[in-house]
This record gives structure tokens, C-alpha cells and sequence, in this order.
């Protein structure tokens, strides 16, 4: 009996050690095909994301030959805006890339421009111009007033804690829920927006279209050759007494190669009703030098997004920011 209990013991053992064995085995080869796939998606996003360098290059070829060809004159009909979303076949994918004038929108950034030394005002023209494209934005679902969210804008930018005018400092955001800070900086995305008083989502989807962020910079200065028809109402805040019937039709009658000049430009202004144009002469040009490229990469599977911003100045590209997904 003793004999026959001892092998039974031992084939149960055999038995368990063999059924622990196949269940490692199972276990192993699970972690064996999670890695290999981890890898073979690792090595598939790599290569998405270099076809999206190349991109960036090409699309720094295309700025650089543009400038080559026209140094004094940015427009649509240049190589850098004539690829549009045009996607092109690579090796097991796609690329696309779209590039943007960073200059035909309104610099958030140029809130934070120290006024004019001569200026009565505490503010600058990039204060006016956001307020009055505000104000004339059709059905902006807004819980503040433009004037409101305008300060709170020229509040979130400037170096000091005093609220100016109806605008928000520390104290209104300290209060919040969730608090935060005001930056008291520059915006490095056109999305920091959405911490500003009074800009909720639905205020965003209307904005977003006319306005933009040039990193470290606080320049405003408008292309007028790169305005599309859809932003005409850029023209009509920023230009006294241009409604946006005029400004549409200023750029209806751009050529197809742009306005040779800003006089060329401001002589159709005058033509729509625009009035005190010499106060806004330096707010407008007909050349750019900075752009924003979206890039759309797909290998095989996988999907990479991309964005850059780019700065072309001398003959150079410069690359200023980058954003890997999402839309900035």
C-alpha cells in the first residue's frame, strides 16, 4: 500500500510540476508577443514621426526657395502655400503637411507690447484690435463682456497683479475651484487662452479662427496678402469705419500674386470707407516671417502629428517650437 500511495504522490507532484511548467509557458509566450508588439509599434511611431521631419524639411525648402524667389512679398500663391493638404504616398504610408501664416491672425502676444511712450493709454493696439474683433464676432456665446475679456487678456500678459480696468488678476483665479496663477507672461500656445476669464469652450471655437500666438514675440504686424475670405473681420475691428462687407471685398480684389505694395492695399481700403488709416499704417504688411507647419504622418497603422512653428528671416528657416499631436 505504502508502494502504491508513494507513486501516486509522485505522479500527482509530476503531474502539478507539469501543469505549473505549460501555465509558465503560456504566460511567457503572452509577455513574449505583448513585447514584440510593444517593439514593432515602438519602431512604427519612430518611423512616423521621422517621415514628419522630413516634412519639416521640405516645408523649410519651400519657405527658403519663396524667399529666394520673392524677398520683399509673402502670398498665396507662393510654393510654401501652394501643397495645401495634399497627401502624399511613402513607404507602408502617408504624409501631409499644411503650412499657415502665422502673421495672417492676430497676435496674442502683442497684448503684452509696452504702449507707446507718448500714449495717454496704458494699453497698445493689439488691446483695441482684440476687443473690437470680439465685439464684432457674430453670436459669440460669451458669459463676460468683450471689454471684460479684452482686460482679462492684457491682465494675463502683463508683469504686474493690478487689474486693469474689468479685467481678471490672481485674485479672481486664486479663487476658482481649481486655483491657479495668471501667467504674466507671453502665451506659449493659442490653447492658454482657455485659462483666461470669460473664454470657455464655446468662446474658443469662435475665436480661435482670427487669432494665434507667435512664440517670445510681440509683434503685430497683419499680411494682408495672406488674409483668407474668412477673416476679413480681422480687417474691419482692426480698420475704423471698414465693415466686413468692405474688408471682404478688399480681399476679393487682392490679385492672385498679392499687393505689390501697402499703399496698393490701403488705396482699396480707402475705396470700402476705411477712415484714420495713417494710425494703423504700421499695423498692416505684405510680408511675413513667421509660419506654423501641421504635419500628418501614418506608417502602416500608426498615425503621428506634428506640429512647428517657423521663423524665416535672412535667407534662413529657423525652427522655434515643436508640438508632437494634438493641434496647436
Amino acid at each position: 500500500m505504502n508502494k502504491h500511495s508513494s507513486r501516486g504522490a509522485a505522479l500527482v507532484i509530476v503531474l502539478f510540476i507539469v501543469a505549473l511548467a505549460a501555465i509558465l509557458a503560456v504566460e511567457m509566450s503572452a509577455n513574449l508577443v505583448v513585447q514584440v508588439q510593444k517593439s514593432t509599434n515602438l519602431q512604427g511611431h519612430q518611423q512616423a514621426k521621422w517621415y514628419a521631419y522630413g516634412a519639416e524639411e521640405l516645408a523649410i525648402k519651400a519657405l527658403k526657395l519663396s524667399k529666394e524667389n520673392d524677398a520683399d512679398k509673402t502670398a498665396l500663391d507662393q510654393v510654401w502655400a501652394a501643397q495645401g493638404d495634399t497627401q502624399y504616398p511613402v513607404d507602408n504610408g502617408t504624409l501631409s503637411g499644411n503650412i499657415t501664416d502665422l502673421q495672417a491672425c492676430l497676435n496674442l502676444n502683442a497684448l503684452g507690447e509696452e504702449p507707446d511712450a507718448n500714449s495717454t493709454s496704458k494699453t497698445n493696439p493689439a488691446h483695441k484690435a482684440l476687443f473690437a474683433l470680439l465685439e464684432n464676432i457674430e453670436d459669440l456665446p460669451a458669459e463676460e463682456s468683450e471689454e471684460a475679456m479684452a482686460d482679462s487678456v492684457f491682465d494675463w500678459l502683463d508683469e504686474d497683479s493690478i487689474t486693469y480696468r474689468s479685467g481678471a488678476e490672481e485674485d479672481e483665479y486664486l479663487s476658482r475651484d481649481y486655483p491657479y496663477m495668471s501667467a504674466n507672461s507671453l502665451f506659449a500656445s493659442p490653447s492658454e487662452l482657455r485659462l483666461v476669464k470669460g473664454f470657455n469652450p464655446l468662446v474658443m471655437e469662435k475665436v480661435l479662427p482670427y487669432v494665434c500666438v507667435i512664440p517670445g514675440s510681440t509683434l503685430l504686424s497683419i499680411n494682408v496678402n495672406t488674409l483668407l475670405p474668412e477673416q476679413a473681420l480681422i480687417l474691419s475691428a482692426m480698420i475704423d469705419e471698414l465693415p466686413l462687407s468692405g474688408a471682404e471685398a478688399v480681399i476679393s480684389a487682392r490679385p492672385d500674386a498679392g499687393f505689390d505694395s501697402i499703399d496698393e492695399f490701403f488705396s482699396e481700403v480707402q475705396q470700402q470707407g476705411g477712415a484714420n488709416l495713417d494710425s494703423v499704417k504700421e499695423l498692416f504688411s505684405i510680408n511675413s516671417e513667421y509660419f506654423k507647419l501641421q504635419t500628418q504622418a501614418t506608417f502602416v497603422d500608426l498615425r503621428f502629428s506634428m506640429t512647428t512653428l517657423l521663423h524665416a528671416n535672412n535667407g534662413e528657416v529657423t525652427i522655434l517650437a515643436r508640438k508632437f499631436g494634438g493641434v496647436q
